[in-house]
C-alpha cells in the first residue's frame, strides 16, 4: 500500500549533476508564501510575478484546487525557454530564508506535460538563478510536487520558486507553500551512521533523505507501508516507478544537512546495507562524498539483481580518500520499473577492541602446533577414545581424485601422533555423524568432479556408505543410500536412527530425497519407507533435534542463497510437514555461517551466527540471531552483533562453562580472513573479544571440543586452493583460573532417567553431557550440551539421566562438571543408551 506520493526527480544546476543529495525533514513553523492560494490580486496573483524566457505563454484564472481560483499558462508553437508564476522577488514578497536551514517545497498543479521546481536566492549580489530542484510527471488531476531544498547557501536570505514549463502544453497551479524543517533525530547508537534508516520518520519524504535523480524518465515516488517481515516496528518503505526511461536513475539518498550526511574517516572502510525489492535488473548502490568543495559522484559499488521479495542488498566501499568527511549512498534504478527500499545502514569495518587485559586468566590463549597434518582433513570427528578422525578423501584436489588417493587419518591430540586409515572411496564432502555405539557413520561424498566448462559447484553426489570403527582403525562397508549426496546433513534422533537429507545427487542437481538409516539393522531404508518431503534442504543444512522429536532447520547452509520463504523452519520428519519461522535477518546471508544448539539444550535455543554468500561474494554480515524454540509460535529475534568485521567460515561451539566460542572466518568466498575470535556469554548476552586464531582460516576449516576442554581448530582452503596443515589449539581462560574440579569416580555407562553418583572434588554447582563433534563446513547439527539435574553433598554428586531421548540421543557423551567459580572439569566418557 502507498501511504503518499511525491513526484520529483533531482537535477541542481550549481550541485552534483549526477543527483547528490539535498536534505529533506518534516516541515515546522508556518507557511512563508505570501498569499499561497493565489486568491487576492486581480490581473495577476499578489506578491507573484509572470516569469520565464524564450517562447511565451498566455495566463489565465482557472477554478481553484481549495480556493475560487488557480493560475494557469498556456505554451503554444514552442521552441525555447520557459513560462513560470515565482513569487516576487522584492523584500515584502518573497519568502525569508535562514543560512544553513533545510525547506520543503511544495505546489498543487495539473499539467498536460513535464514540470520542473525552479528555484532562485537572494544574496547581497542580488537575485540569481539557484537551479531546478526537481521535475514532475503530466497529471491530469491535482498532485504536490514537492521536494527538499538543499542547506541554504551562506548569505542568502530570499528565495523564490515556482513550476516552469518548457513545451507546448498548459499547466495550471494552486496552494504554494514554503516550510522550515524540523530537527534531525539523534543518531542510532551500536556505531549505525544512518539516522531514520527504516524511514520511520518524516513526510512528505522521510527525515534525513532525499529523493533524487537525473535523466529522461517520468518518475513517481514516496512512502510505502510494504516492508520485510524481519522490519522492526514502525518501518516504512520508500517506493520509486520510473516509466518512459530513455536516460539517467533515480534514488533515495541520505541528505546532505551536517546531522544527516554520515560522517567518514579517511582512510576506513564502511559495509553499507539496505533491504530492497525491484522489478528491473538495473540497479546500482551508488555513493556520494563531500569534500571542501561540496559533493560530488564518487562511485557505484554492486548491482543488485531484480528481486520480487525483499532482500538485503551489500556492499563496502573502498578506503576512503584524503580529504573526505562524510558520504550518502542509495539503491538506484536507472530502467523502467519499480524499486522499493529501506532499513539503511551504514557502519564503520573496525577490529573489535582488544580484550581486557591480555593474559590468558580473562581472554584464554591460542597455540599453533610443531606437527602439521598430513592430509587436508575437510572432515572431523572426535572418537570416544579422544582422538579424532580427520577424513580429506580427495581433499578438493582433482588430481587425487583421477589418481583415486583418498585419505584419513586418526590423530591423537595428548601424543601429537597420527595413524592413517585406508579410504574405499572419495568421502570428499560426505555427511557423518556419530552413532549410538560410538562408531562414525559416513554417507555421500563425490562420485565426480565438475568437468571441463562446468561451474564449480557441479560435483556429482555419491551413494556410498561405510562406517569407521575407532577398535580397529577401519572403515567398513555398508549398503548404499537410496540416491547420491554431496554435502548431505545427518542428524540423530532419539531412537538412535539418522535422518539425512540436502546436497546435490548422481547429477549434480539438488536432491530432494530423504534418508534414514536403522540403526538396529545397521543399513539404510528404501526410500518409500522413509517420509518425504520432497523438497529441497540446499547443501548442509543446519538441522537440530528438538525436545518435542521435531527438528529445526536455522537457516544456516552452504553454498548461495537460503532457501524459500523466511529461510527458517520447524519440521516434522515423521510426517513429512514443513512450517516456516520468522525472524531470520539476512536469510540469503548464511552461507557457512555458525550455529549451534545454545547450552543447556534443555533451554531450546539456538543462535546463528554471520554467514555470507558464495553467489554474489558481497562482503560477509556479522548480524546473530537467537531463537527460544520452546515459545508457542518461536521466531529469531536480534542478537548483540559479532564484534569486528562480518565473517562467513565463522566455527561456532559450546564451550563446557556453557560459554560459547565463534572463531575463525572471511569476509569473501575463500579470501580476506578476517582474525578476529569472541566468547559469547549466554547470562549477559554480550561477547567478549579475545586473541586470534595466529592461523587465518576461511573455507574446509573446523574445530572440536577436545575432552579436557580445549578446542583444536584445523584447515584453511583459500580460493588458489591451496591448504593450511597448521592445527591451533585454543585454551580458553578456565584453563588458567586456579584448581579445576575433577571427577574422580563416575558410571561408565547410563540409561535414560537414571540417577547417577559421582565422585568429585570441589564445590560442584552443575553437572553436563557433551556430545563428541564431529564437524565439517561450519556444520555440526548434533552438537549439545545437556545439563543433568544435581544435588551435591561434600564430594558426592546425584546426578539424574534426563528421560527424554529427544532431548539426549543415544551414545558416547563427554560429563563434566562446573565449581562455583565456573571451571570445568576434565571429562569423563559415559555411554548413554
Amino acid at each position: 500500500m502507498i501511504i503518499g506520493f511525491l513526484i520529483v526527480g533531482l537535477s541542481v544546476a550549481g550541485f552534483a549533476s549526477a543527483g547528490a543529495p539535498a536534505s529533506a525533514a518534516e516541515s515546522t513553523g508556518p507557511n512563508l508564501v505570501n498569499n499561497p492560494s493565489l486568491e487576492a490580486g486581480t490581473t495577476f496573483p499578489t506578491c507573484f510575478q509572470a516569469s520565464g524566457w524564450g517562447t511565451p505563454g498566455s495566463w489565465s484564472f482557472s477554478p481553484g484546487r481549495t480556493g475560487d481560483r488557480s493560475l494557469s499558462v498556456t505554451v503554444t508553437g514552442y521552441t525555447t525557454g520557459d513560462r513560470k508564476a515565482i513569487q516576487q522577488e522584492s523584500v515584502a514578497c518573497a519568502p525569508k530564508v535562514t543560512a544553513g536551514q533545510v525547506y520543503n517545497l511544495g505546489i498543487w498543479y495539473q499539467s498536460t506535460v513535464q514540470v520542473s521546481i525552479t528555484t532562485f536566492r537572494h544574496s547581497a549580489s542580488g537575485w540569481t538563478y539557484w537551479g531546478d530542484l526537481g521535475q514532475s510527471p503530466a497529471s491530469t488531476e491535482w498532485a504536490q510536487a514537492t521536494v527538499s531544498s538543499p542547506p541554504i547557501p551562506a548569505g542568502t536570505d530570499q528565495i523564490a520558486f515556482g513550476l516552469s514549463i518548457s513545451a507546448d502544453g498548459k499547466l495550471t497551479t494552486d496552494d504554494y507553500s514554503l516550510f522550515a524543517t524540523t530537527s534531525t533525530p539523534p543518531a542510532p547508537p551500536g556505531g549505525e551512521l544512518i539516522v531514520n534508516g527504516t524511514l520511520a520518520s518524516g513526510n512528505p519524504l522521510p527525515t534525513c533523505f532525499i529523493a533524487t535523480g537525473w535523466g529522461d524518465r517520468a518518475v513517481a515516488q514516496g512512502i510505502s507501508a510494504d516492508v520485510p517481515t524481519t522490519a522492526p516496528a514502525g518501518s516504512r518503505s520508500w517506493s520509486i516507478t520510473v516509466t518512459n526511461y530513455n536516460s539517467g536513475d533515480a534514488k533515495l539518498l541520505q541528505s546532505a544537512s551536517p546531522s544527516c550526511a554520515p560522517a567518514v574517516k579517511a582512510g576506513s572502510k564502511y559495509n553499507l546495507a539496505v533491504d530492497y525489492t525491484s522489478t528491473s535488473a538495473r540497479n546500482s548502490i551508488t555513493v556520494f562524498t563531500h569534500t571542501a568543495a561540496g559533493w560530488g559522484y564518487w562511485t557505484d559499488l554492486s548491482q543488485p539483481a531484480a528481486s520480487a521479495t525483499w532482500t538485503l542488498a551489500t556492499a563496502t566501499t573502498p578506503a576512503i580518500p584524503a580529504g573526505v568527511d562524510a558520504i550518502s549512498f542509495g539503491l538506484s534504478l536507472s530502467a523502467s520499473g519499480t524499486l522499493k527500499t529501506t532499513n539503511y545502514s551504514l557502519k564503520e569495518v573496525v577490529a573489535p577492541p582488544p580484550p581486557p587485559g591480555s593474559t590468558p586468566e580473562v581472554a584464554g590463549k591460542w597455540e599453533v602446533l610443531d606437527a602439521p597434518l598430513p592430509l587436508r582433513s575437510i572432515h572431523s570427528t572426535l572418537l570416544s577414545d579422544g582422538r579424532v578422525l580427520l577424513i580429506a578423501g580427495s581433499g578438493n584436489d582433482g588430481a587425487a581424485f583421477n589418481a583415486g588417493t583418498f585419505k584419513a587419518t586418526v590423530w591423537d591430540p595428548v601424543t601429537g601422533g597420527f595413524t592413517d586409515v585406508p579410504v574405499p572411496y572419495d568421502m570428499f564432502c560426505a555427511g557423518h555423524v556419530t552413532l549410538g555405539d560410538g562408531k562414525v557413520l559416513i554417507g555421500g561424498g563425490t562420485l565426480a568432479f565438475p568437468t571441463s566448462g562446468e561451474g564449480p559447484t557441479t560435483f556429482k553426489g555419491s551413494k556410498k556408505s561405510y562406517y569407521f570403527d575407532p577398535g580397529d582403525n577401519s572403515f567398513h562397508p555398508l549398503n548404499d543410500m537410496a540416491g547420491g549426496h554431496w554435502y548431505p546433513s545427518m542428524t540423530k534422533l532419539g531412537n538412535g536412527d539418522i535422518w539425512a537429507a540436502g546436497g546435490l545427487d548422481e547429477k549434480a542437481e539438488g536432491t530432494v530425497l530423504t534418508e534414514m538409516f536403522q540403526m538396529s539393522a545397521l543399513r539404510w531404508l528404501p526410500s518409500g519407507d522413509v517420509p518425504q518431503t520432497w523438497s529441497f534442504w540446499g547443501t548442509y543444512p543446519h538441522m537440530y533435534l528438538l525436545s518435542d522429536g521435531r527438528m529445526f532447520y536455522s537457516g544456516g547452509h552452504t553454498f548461495g542463497n537460503g532457501l524459500p520463504g523466511t529461510g527458517a523452519s520447524l519440521y516434522n520428519w515423521q510426517t513429512a510437514q514443513m512450517w516456516d519461522v520468522a525472524g531470520l535477518r539476512q536469510k540469503d546471508m548464511r552461507d557457512q555461517a555458525g550455529s549451534v544448539l545454545l547450552g543447556p539444550a534443555q533451554d531450546q535455543t539456538v543462535m546463528i551466527v554471520g554467514g555470507g554468500n558464495t553467489d554474489t561474494n558481497v562482503p560477509a554480515t556479522n548480524l546473530v540471531d537467537i531463537i527460544d524454540l520452546k515459545q508457542p509460535s518461536p521466531a529469531y529475534v536480534p542478537g548483540p552483533d559479532l564484534p569486528g568485521p562480518g565473517k562467513t567460515y565463522v566455527n561456532l561451539l559450546n564451550l563446557p562453562d556453557r560459554t560459547v566460542l565463534a572463531a575463525n572466518g572471511a569476509q569473501h568466498n575463500r579470501s580476506d580472513d578476517v582474525r578476529t575470535a569472541a566468547v559469547y556469554q549466554p547470562s549477559s548476552r554480550t561477547w567478549l573479544s579475545i586473541g586470534a586464531d595466529p592461523v587465518g582460516r576461511n573455507y574446509h576449516s573446523s574445530a572440536i571440543l577436545l575432552p579436557d576442554g580445549r578446542v583444536a581448530v584445523l584447515g584453511s582452503n583459500p580460493l588458489d586452493n591451496s591448504y593450511d596443515t597448521r592445527i591451533s589449539v585454543y585454551s580458553p581462560k578456565y584453563m588458567f583460573n586456579g584448581t579445576r574440579p575433577t571427577i574422580v569416580d563416575a558410571p561408565h555407562a547410563a540409561s535414560h532417567g537414571q540417577q547417577i553418583t559421582l565422585s568429585t572434588t570441589g564445590s560442584i554447582k552443575a553437572a553436563q553431557l557433551m556430545s563428541p563433534m564431529s564437524a565439517t563446513h561450519q556444520t555440526d547439527t548434533n552438537a549439545r550440551l545437556v545439563d543433568l539435574p544435581m544435588t551435591s553433598n561434600g564430594g558426592t554428586v546425584n546426578a539424574t539421566i534426563p528421560a527424554n531421548r529427544n532431548l539426549l540421543p543415544p551414545g558416547p557423551y563427554m560429563l563434566t562438571v562446573l565449581d562455583t567459580n565456573n571451571l570445568p572439569s576434565i571429562a569423563k566418557w559415559v555411554w548413554i543408551s
